[in-house]
Order: C-alpha cells, then sequence, then structure tokens
C-alpha cells in the first residue's frame, strides 16, 4: 500500500505543470521583467518593497523553482547563447548556421541552447530562457518571407524592452541600433550572371517566379544590375512560361534551385541537351542540387560563415565590446555540369 501510494505521488508530481516565470509574474500581477530583476536582486532597478513582496509572496504560492543557473550561488552568466529559429531545422543551410554558431561559441566559452518555437506555443515564450538566465542574448533566425512573415519588428521590440543582446540572421527589417547578419541575395544572383558573361553569353534570362518578395526583388536587382553593367539586354522569364520559352533559352540564371529543377525538368521533356543548348546556375544551393541530371550549378550561401558572424555578434554585445552591426557575407560559386 505504501509502494502504491508512493507511486502515485511520483505521477502527480512528474504530471504536475512546472511553474514558470511567466506563471509567476501573472500571479502577482506584475511585469516577467519586473519578477526577473526582484528574484535575481538587480541592484540596477529601482523597485518598491511592496512591489518585491507580492512577487516572493507568489513565487512561494507557487512553490516557484527558479532554473537551475539561476540559483543564488551561480556566476551572472550563464554562458550559453539561445537560438530562435523560424526556419525547417533539418534544412541544409540552417545546419551550417548551427554549427557556425556552435563553433564561434565554443571558441569562445560558451555554449548553445535551441529555444523552442512550436506554433501551438505563445509565440514570445523565448524571452522565458532569457528571464531565467539559461541564456545571456539570443540568435533570431527570421523566416524566409515565402514561408509567412512573423512580426519581426515586434519580436525585435521585445528582446530591445527585455535588455537581450541579439541578433537577426536574415532580417526583413533595417532598424537602427539592431545588428544583422543576411544573406545577400542581391550579391548572389549579380555573382551568378556575371560568370556566365565571363564564359561569353550574350543573352542571359532571369528565371524566376512573380518578383512579390523581397528576396526575389533583391535577386532580380543583381541580375538587373550585371546586364546592364555589360550592357546586355535583360530578359525575365517566369516560371511558369518556361515550358513555352525554354527553346529560346541560352544561359539562364534561376533565383533558386527548386526553379532551377523545373528547368531541368522541363528540359527532359522537351528533349533538351543542357548544357549543350543552354547553360543554367541557380542562385542558391540546396542539398539535391549537386544530384540532379546534369549536376546542377549554384551559388552557395555561407551559412557557417552567418551562424559564426551572428554568434560573435552577440557575444560582443553580451560582453560589452560593441554595438550594432549589418554584416552580408559573400556568397561563392559551385560550379557543376549544367554551366560546364
Amino acid at each position: 500500500m505504501i509502494q502504491k501510494g508512493a507511486g502515485m505521488a511520483n505521477e502527480l508530481t512528474q504530471n504536475k505543470k512546472k511553474v514558470t516565470i511567466k506563471d509567476v509574474a501573472k500571479e502577482a500581477g506584475v511585469s516577467i521583467s519586473v519578477v526577473s530583476y526582484v528574484l535575481n536582486h538587480s541592484k540596477n532597478v529601482s523597485i518598491s518593497e511592496a512591489t518585491k513582496k507580492k512577487v516572493f509572496d507568489a513565487a512561494n504560492k507557487l512553490d516557484y523553482v527558479p532554473n537551475r543557473f539561476a540559483s543564488g550561488m551561480r556566476t551572472k552568466r550563464s554562458k550559453c547563447i539561445g537560438i530562435v529559429a523560424y526556419w525547417e531545422i533539418e534544412g541544409g543551410i540552417f545546419a551550417k548556421m548551427l554549427n557556425g554558431i556552435s563553433t564561434a561559441a565554443e571558441e569562445n566559452g560558451y555554449r548553445i541552447v535551441l529555444c523552442s518555437r512550436h506554433d501551438t506555443a505563445e509565440k514570445y515564450d523565448y524571452l522565458d530562457y532569457f528571464y531565467d538566465m539559461t541564456v545571456d542574448g539570443i540568435v533570431f533566425i527570421a523566416p524566409y518571407e515565402e514561408f509567412g512573415l512573423i512580426d519581426e519588428q515586434e519580436h525585435i521590440h521585445k528582446m530591445q524592452e527585455a535588455k537581450i543582446p541579439f541578433t537577426v540572421i536574415n532580417g526583413h527589417t533595417s532598424l537602427p541600433g539592431v545588428s544583422y547578419v543576411n544573406i545577400d541575395f542581391y550579391g548572389s544572383a549579380k555573382l551568378a550572371t556575371k560568370y556566365l558573361i565571363r564564359k561569353g553569353f550574350s543573352e542571359i534570362t532571369y528565371v524566376t517566379p512573380d518578383l512579390q518578395y523581397n528576396e526575389l526583388k533583391e535577386r532580380y536587382r543583381g541580375y538587373h544590375d550585371a546586364m546592364h553593367q555589360a550592357n546586355l539586354k535583360e530578359s525575365v522569364c517566369n516560371v511558369k512560361n518556361v515550358p513555352n520559352r525554354i527553346g529560346e533559352f541560352r544561359a539562364v540564371v534561376a533565383n533558386k534551385s527548386d526553379t532551377a529543377q523545373i528547368v531541368l525538368k522541363e528540359a527532359w521533356k522537351q528533349k533538351i541537351d543542357v548544357p549543350q543548348q543552354f547553360s543554367i546556375i541557380a542562385c542558391n544551393t540546396m542539398p539535391f542540387s549537386e544530384y540532379l541530371f546534369p549536376s546542377l550549378s549554384t551559388v552557395k550561401v555561407p551559412g557557417f560563415e552567418m551562424g559564426s558572424m551572428a554568434a560573435r555578434l552577440v557575444m560582443d554585445q553580451i560582453e560589452g565590446r560593441a554595438g550594432s552591426d549589418i554584416e552580408s557575407p559573400e556568397c561563392s560559386l559551385m560550379i557543376r555540369d549544367s554551366s560546364i
């Protein structure tokens, strides 16, 4: 009987929802930041004794147990960097970014923490990692526009309000005082176009979906400027029109590998030889690029370098060495069979 009762008690304990700093804030009727300041005995913020009492009473009532990094015996820093990602984590470039962040962090005595972000969770839950002192700063990886935009400016506002050191990767805003590490969409298309021009092509078609996103507009602008600087006439083909126009292609810059795959598939259907009839380069690299037939030439987005750069910018802020910065590391070509 005793063992059974003990087992039931353990089960209840295990099933009991963990009390968070957010729960304490709600119970005390104050903001999460105030709870963090009170429980961590912050000397830089003036908080009334009455408010402190409400916070301590709420914490005691809810049996709130601070994160292990936030105990009174810990140092002022957790030496951890949080990662908030609105990308598919199994994607190739995300893995490279993660590797870059992790490598830079380890070289400086930091670790990384993936701050969960689920569609069913509150969208600012990752702030708890900072309030609980699990992380000292955040690398915030914003989504591609075609996958649905978040309110990036509001997320930035929330992080600034909480005084979190942070850097945004793939940002769509350009706010003063914020560190960004952005993909060089413009440079990727310009690099691909200039390569084909150097190969002797004067008729180069840019294949793209509708230019409704900033990423697409920036890549088109890179293509446009490269053609204009070489005094060549530009030619833009919507990917939907590829079946009707593919016979006129001599060289192609595709906005992404997905688009290039559609072009290569249509070439195979119409028995058009690539690269004998036309060469093609995509402005990004996907894991499948080298396995297409023919293997696809691409522009490599420097994911590792971007991750490393973002981590260093965050660590600089944590250590008080620097403020805001905007970085866009250069892309590079990966020439394969489709453009030989």
